[in-house]
């Protein structure tokens, strides 16, 4: 087995983790899309204004769009679902999100963030929890984690999709 020294790991999670590709501000409008399905309020209020400010490409509906029927290239990177759109049937709606390629950061908004809830949100396929009401801090957390994420996943999808 082949040993790796300090200095090569490094580099290689400095490439992984690079500004460019850690950072939804500096990512192209086209790249970086966030779909939020949030209800009317305070929540849906404020991620339109960091959209906004971090120029974000935010789509918001209060349903599921037709991701079904959706390019690889259509799929959002982010998808923020309002647990209390649906607290009956988010489960089958975050399952169908999450099996997508490349699959969404799935961030569910709900005003519990119990171990239960957390569990069964791993369970079905998602990402995160943001407890309601959210504030610009835990948005702008999640976000840029799911980005760092996704962007990972993709540059690791790439990276071994190439033949040698």
């Amino acid at each position: 087995m082949a040993r790796v020294g300090w200095k090569a790991l490094s580099a290689g999670f400095a490439r992984l983790f690079s500004p460019d590709r850690t950072n939804p501000e500096s990512a192209s409008r086209d790249a970086f899309q966030i779909l939020a399905m949030v209800r009317q309020g305070p929540n849906r209020l404020l991620l339109q204004a960091l959209s906004r400010d971090a120029g974000w490409a935010l789509t918001l509906s209060e349903t599921l769009p037709s991701i079904d029927t959706a390019g690889p290239n259509d799929v959002p990177a982010v998808v923020i679902y309002d647990y209390e759109l649906s607290p009956c049937h988010w489960r089958e709606i975050v399952s169908v999100l999450t099996k997508r390629s490349p699959r969404p950061y799935v961030i569910l908004l709900s005003p519990n963030a119990d171990a239960n809830l957390w569990d069964e949100l791993q369970r079905v396929g998602g990402s995160d929890i943001l407890r309601t009401p959210a504030n610009e801090d835990s948005i702008l957390w999640a976000v840029k984690r799911a980005w760092r994420l996704w962007s990972n996943q993709r540059h690791i999808r790439s990276h071994f999709s190439h033949p040698l």
